[in-house]
């Protein structure tokens, strides 16, 4: 009789130690980041540089304004040399839970188009952030799970090539892959 309460104890104790790691212990995200434009950008166009001051992650469920987690800040980038394959931005830890949107603070891209480098502003880039959606509605992440989400981000050609204003207008979306 002992050993068939001993064996019960052994059960609960294991299946509480199993739920207890699945939902409270860290789990690991990498960000990688892609420029797959809808268009291919002009031969002109040799360089579009984008600092990304901060890219956060967005907790499903939760508010606009508290439910952000920074994933990695001060970020500079070329999106001509993330073409045709991505580029590691950073890793991190994460609570488990539900994740849904990326967001990412970009004031001005420095593009170069003929050997010159213009500065595009991107509107409410430094303010409120460009949003990613994460496809499928977002993913769930469990303790011990590593996940990596790409960011894929672009500009549109004809913004780039005929805009007197000077101001773009990301094309952005994250997924897991």
């Amino acid at each position: 009789m002992a050993r068939k309460v001993l064996a019960i104890i052994t059960i609960i104790l294991g299946a509480s130690v199993s739920v207890l790691y699945l939902y409270y212990a860290p789990s690991h995200l990498a960000l990688s980041i892609a420029d797959p434009p809808p268009t291919t950008y002009s031969s002109n166009v040799t360089a579009i540089y984008v600092n990304l001051t901060e890219i956060d992650i967005h907790s499903a469920g939760a508010a606009d304004e508290s439910g952000w987690h920074t994933l990695t800040t001060g970020v500079t980038l070329n999106l001509m040399s993330v073409l045709s394959t991505s580029k590691l931005l950073g890793t991190t830890t994460l609570s488990p839970g539900k994740y849904d949107e990326l967001r990412f603070l970009a004031s001005q891209a420095v593009i170069t188009i003929n050997g010159t480098n213009e500065t595009y502003t991107i509107p409410s880039g430094d303010e409120t952030g460009i949003k990613a959606p994460i496809t499928n509605g977002g993913f769930h992440i469990y303790g011990g799970e590593s996940l990596t989400v790409q960011l894929d981000l672009s500009f549109n050609n004809n913004e780039i090539m005929k805009n007197p204003n000077m101001k773009l207008t990301p094309v952005a979306t994250a997924q897991v892959v």
